[in-house]
């Protein structure tokens, strides 16, 4: 029986799927630990366990590898925003499940965290795109929830890109400080910043002077 070729490119699919998921995992791991100039297609295609004529069949460079493992980590850090942000019940909740988010995302895998806001190629401008435009979706759905509470859209987005920083720049430091207050207690702190400040633009937009 002859196959047409669309036939064979789906019944190939599921492989080539694993395989590149493979690749992923094995980059991950590399880049995590060497970096990304100290990392090679060599010690990649070793761990993934495939030659390197294979590995670049699903990226053409290491550079490209490096962005699908970055993106990898960046939609896992936007998910989670709005992931908690879908679950919590009033504006002080979605506040502190946001920050929440951002800890749990530097806390639960450093390497991603180091190689989402320490990234070893910044002057690469698709790596800056990428991270810009990932901070960018998060201070996105933040502001969705402050213009639902009332707020106008610049003062929503300028606040919204505040809890943003404040979050992540938090959550760096107290991880790179060796975690010295439980996590709840650092989310609490962050909270209590974010939410005084957001409540006390929201009073003085409900009462003009």
């Amino acid at each position: 029986m002859t196959l047409l070729y669309n036939d064979v490119e789906s019944a190939e699919t599921p492989a080539r799927t694993q395989r590149r998921l493979t690749v992923l995992s094995a980059a991950r791991a590399i880049f995590v630990v060497q970096g990304y100039h100290g990392a090679s297609m060599d010690d990649i295609s070793v761990r993934a366990g495939m030659s390197k004529p294979v590995l670049y069949t699903h990226y053409a460079s290491k550079l490209d590898l490096y962005l699908a493992v970055l993106q990898g980590y960046l939609d896992r850090m936007v998910d989670g925003i709005r992931d908690a942000l879908a679950d919590a019940h009033g504006q002080e909740d979605k506040v502190r499940r946001a920050v929440l988010a951002y800890f749990d995302f530097v806390d639960e895998d450093a390497g991603g965290h180091t190689l989402v806001f320490e990234s070893p190629v910044p002057s690469e401008p698709c790596v800056r795109w990428r991270v810009r435009n990932a901070m960018g979706e998060c201070a996105v759905l933040v502001s969705a929830e402050l213009r639902a509470a009332g707020m106008d859209d610049v003062r929503a987005y300028a606040c919204a890109f505040g809890v943003v920083g404040a979050s992540h720049l938090a959550a760096r430091h107290w991880l790179d400080a060796g975690r010295p207050i439980p996590k709840g207690e650092a989310v609490d702190t962050v909270v209590a910043l974010c939410w005084n400040g957001l409540s006390g633009v929201q009073t003085s937009e409900s009462n003009p002077a």
